[in-house]
């Protein structure tokens, strides 16, 4: 059986640390440990911490799958709310105590470092245009009240995840997610 790319192993392990503890509280050590590889192993593939967490950023924005969002197979609505019944299913499945990657780093570094608030901010900006691109595509089907300002409304919704994601990370339960799916599926867009 072929060994993991030690890079990898880093990303993985970097992520888990920096999803659970945040980017202030974990340390070289930690991810280290999480990855299950040596300490030297680490500068050899990532000049520093936050070089790591950009990289951490990346691909987190990456799995948010916008392509599939704002371009892919079935209704505009109902593409949309699989979307956020989908990360909605992945933010509680690996616990709502812990949010959003994009989230916390947007509150936790966004005075700290340049080049993450730089990656989260086009990570957000390029997730509100593919709700906005979904929302101009149901309005085009007839599925939505083509008055609506699509290009307002997607960042939106999107900043109205993030700010349930952060009410679910401090109660503990899902229930704010639940109520962001039911008031915008149900009321906002219905």
């Amino acid at each position: 059986m072929p060994q993991r790319n030690l890079r990898e192993q880093l990303v993985e392990g970097g992520f888990r640390v920096l999803y659970e503890k945040g980017y202030h509280a974990a340390s070289v050590n930690d991810i280290v440990a999480a990855a299950g590889v040596p300490k030297g192993s680490f500068y050899n593939h990532f000049e520093s911490k936050e070089a790591l967490a950009l990289e951490v950023t990346r691909r987190y924005g990456k799995g948010y799958d916008l392509e599939r969002l704002a371009h892919g197979d079935g209704p505009p609505l109902a593409r949309l709310h699989a979307f956020f019944e989908d990360i909605v299913a992945r933010n509680t499945g690996r616990g709502v105590e812990y949010g959003c990657l994009l989230g916390n780093f947007s509150t936790e570094l966004a005075t700290h470092s340049g080049p993450i608030r730089e990656l989260v901010a086009g990570s957000l900006e390029a997730w509100s245009g593919a709700v906005s691109e979904a929302l101009r595509q149901a309005q085009a089907a007839g599925e939505l009240d083509a008055s609506l300002d699509a290009a307002r409304l997607g960042p939106y919704i999107v900043d109205a995840y993030e700010g349930a994601v952060a009410r679910a990370k401090v109660s503990g339960d899902r229930a704010p997610l639940d109520r962001l799916l039911a008031a915008t599926f149900e009321q906002l867009l219905a």
